[in-house]
């Protein structure tokens, strides 16, 4: 086999087609620049209480279910926690739910935030006294800026049928609360009943959803901290793909210069660094791979593994060491996994240390340092949950991370922090790779794993 036959890139032939259509009013390449509600701290707990006095239920995914659901996106100045209660009456029973021990807001970011509760239908149509109570713990004189905060049932067509009941299930809590398709137009008093004064917050972006047509905020100050919609360029930005990078500004007319301060702005439209996809989060869930994933045959499915496989044992090859689960345990005759477990004391590092313990069985092992960018798993790993691994993926911790989160990270990983602040390539295993690119070619691709076909395209190539 000849060489340019491994170097050359094939993607996948499409082998499928989604039976879901655009929505006919937004192509994705449009935003909409709207002003955050803000609330100065006058203390260092401060509660916000919404209230419904009724709310018409829906049933969901044919299970005689209704979910009442409530979520947005805040801004904190300062660090934060929040924490949710929930409670609503149905047919004289009083149900009260609660979210956890408190989602941590890291500081000058957007974050997303959400819960939902169901309820078993019976005879009644509604939900009575509603009630969402939203505590945020901060310091006093903190600055809050909320944006897109709604609450009602979820109601959206494509749920009341089965074809969205399981992939729903599947990491909801990456995609709250854009998976409720709530509406995202409201002011963030609609449903307020406490009493607190707010002011004009700063002007934030949102951009369209391609299929159900939404604008959702997107982080355009930080865009490696994404929100609604996922990045589009991340590896080789700056975006150069015209409706991908670039969003016309719909009210532009009711804008003021200020407004636009901070912005590149090009012919009216707002310009992305990184690009943005042009379906949010959810509707790429649901309506993008979900309909798509069960077509896939099952060696495209494990592509993206064998390909992670490939590269980690490259790594190590390069670095004359064995896998990192081998190694360990022939030195200590302990198990890898666990011992990074009880490292982070069975917590997901991004969760927090005061989150509730994962089972080692649910543990997802990151390389901390990204593989894709040549640095092997080790005993620097991190203990994350499958969620929060799904997001870091191949992110530098220095772009998933607070700066605190960092600190902590190199306390636990042994780490330095300026290491964990790089954004580089691994130099050794790139340079070891360059004097060995002959064997590279002709005897690592050569594995007859990577030499089979698969749907006409040779693993090597891909």
């Amino acid at each position: 086999m000849e060489q340019k036959d491994l170097r050359t890139y094939h993607r996948r032939g499409v082998t499928r087609e989604s039976g879901y259509h655009t929505c006919n009013e937004t192509t994705g390449g449009e935003c909409v620049i709207l002003h955050a509600c803000r609330y100065v701290c006058n203390s260092d707990t401060v509660t916000f209480v919404f209230s419904r006095d009724f709310v018409s239920t829906v049933e969901l995914f044919e299970r005689g279910i209704s979910i009442l659901a409530f979520g947005g996106y805040l801004h904190s100045v300062k660090k934060a926690t929040v924490s949710l209660k929930m409670s609503f009456c149905y047919e004289g029973e009083t149900r009260t739910f609660d979210k956890g021990n408190g989602q941590v807001i890291e500081s000058n970011s957007w974050s997303n935030i959400g819960m939902h509760a169901e309820q078993l239908l019976n005879k009644d149509s509604m939900l009575a006294d509603a009630v969402v109570k939203m505590v945020i713990s901060t310091e006093r004189g903190n600055i809050l800026d909320f944006i897109a905060f709604d609450f009602g049932t979820i109601s959206k067509e494509e749920f009341q049928d089965t074809s969205c009941a399981k992939s729903f299930y599947q990491k909801t809590g990456m995609h709250v609360p854009y998976l409720y398709y709530l509406r995202t137009d409201l002011p963030f008093t609609q449903y307020l009943s406490s009493d607190q004064k707010f002011i004009e917050g700063m002007p934030v972006v949102l951009k369209s959803c391609n299929r159900c047509g939404r604008y959702l905020p997107i982080n355009i100050d930080d865009e490696q901290k994404t929100l609604g919609f996922s990045l589009h360029c991340k590896k080789r930005a700056p975006c150069i793909h015209s409706t991908f990078r670039a969003y016309k500004i719909q009210n532009r007319a009711e804008l003021k210069a200020n407004d636009l301060e901070g912005l590149k702005i090009e012919d009216n439209k707002v310009i992305s660094y990184y690009g943005h996809q042009l379906e949010c989060k959810a509707c790429k869930k649901f309506f993008v791979n979900a309909p798509l994933n069960p077509q896939r045959n099952a060696q495209q499915f494990k592509e993206d593994g064998l390909r992670r496989r490939a590269l980690e044992i490259l790594v190590n090859t390069l670095l004359d060491r064995n896998l990192i689960h081998f190694e360990f345990e022939r030195r200590t005759k302990k198990e890898f996994s666990q011992y990074i477990w009880e490292k982070f004391n069975r917590r997901c590092f991004k969760c927090g240390p005061k989150s509730d313990p994962i089972a080692l069985r649910d543990m997802a092992l990151d390389h901390t340092m990204p593989l894709a960018y040549l640095y092997r798993l080790d005993e620097t790993a991190t203990c994350l949950c499958s969620s929060h691994n799904s997001q870091k993926r191949d992110h530098f911790p220095v772009d998933y991370y607070s700066e605190e989160e960092l600190v902590r990270l190199s306390t636990i990983t042994g780490l330095p922090l300026v290491q964990l602040h790089k954004k580089e390539v691994n130099q050794k295993v790139l340079n070891l790779l360059i004097s060995h690119i002959e064997w590279f070619y002709d005897i690592f691709l050569m594995n007859p794993e990577y030499q089979k076909i698969r749907d006409g395209i040779r693993t090597a190539s891909v």
